[in-house]
């Protein structure tokens, strides 16, 4: 007879898309919804803004300190963003997962890539990897919310424009597309795709143990 499902692991959801798609709300309200959801907090070189909370929104690390977590092999991914880096810990994300928490993190096209190919070389870890594209209406959009966000200049937005054109182009790669519309269909859309992944076979079946 086939064991009943005893718990379900936890996975971890990626959210990917151009700037100005609303990736960070839908995460926080995902996990103000979910108790047992929990976001990963990236690191990042960039300052502080706005209220940003080093620990809260991001780590926030001067170049040497990324440097240094760079040398002694502490990132999982990380990426050059313009002028700035980026980059996840791997001890925010294996460990926690070995307990079973589900896990949300915005991360940019390289980062998904990468993401990918670290999980695709454990089967177990494979099968805990859920990723989303959060589609722009059009490339109006985007520039509409950029300027209303007062936050860069005219290259700046020209800059952020050209790395959203090619961020667009890889939305294929990716598990599920949202499209978005209203802030409340957009979230809608991510928690029900998060609650059917938590039903998928896959996720109930006891985990392999790695070979070695």
């Amino acid at each position: 007879m086939t064991p009943l499902p005893k718990e379900v692991h936890g996975l971890l959801l990626i959210i990917c898309g151009p700037t100005g798609t609303g990736k960070t709300t839908l995460r926080d309200r995902l996990v103000v919804n979910h108790r047992g959801v929990e976001p990963i907090i990236t690191c990042t070189t960039r300052p502080p803004r706005g209220r940003e909370k080093h620990g809260v929104d991001y780590f926030f690390l001067s170049n040497e300190e990324f440097d240094a977590a760079q040398a002694h092999g502490e990132f999982l991914e990380w990426a050059q963003v313009h002028s700035w880096r980026y980059g996840t810990k791997k001890s925010a994300v294996f460990s926690r997962l070995e307990r079973n928490t589900d896990l949300v993190v915005n991360v940019d096209v390289q980062g998904a890539r990468a993401y990918r190919r670290s999980f695709e070389e454990n089967a177990d870890l494979r099968r805990r990897l859920v990723t989303v594209f959060v589609m722009p209406p059009d490339m109006t959009t985007i520039y509409n919310r950029l300027l209303s966000r007062g936050q860069d200049s005219k290259e700046q937005i020209d800059r952020r424009m050209t790395t959203a054109l090619y961020e667009i182009e890889q939305w294929t790669q990716f598990d599920y597309c949202i499209v978005t519309g209203s802030k409340d269909d957009d979230y809608a859309r991510l928690e029900g795709i998060w609650r059917a992944e938590k039903c998928r076979v896959d996720r109930l079946r006891p985990m392999e143990t790695p070979a070695g």
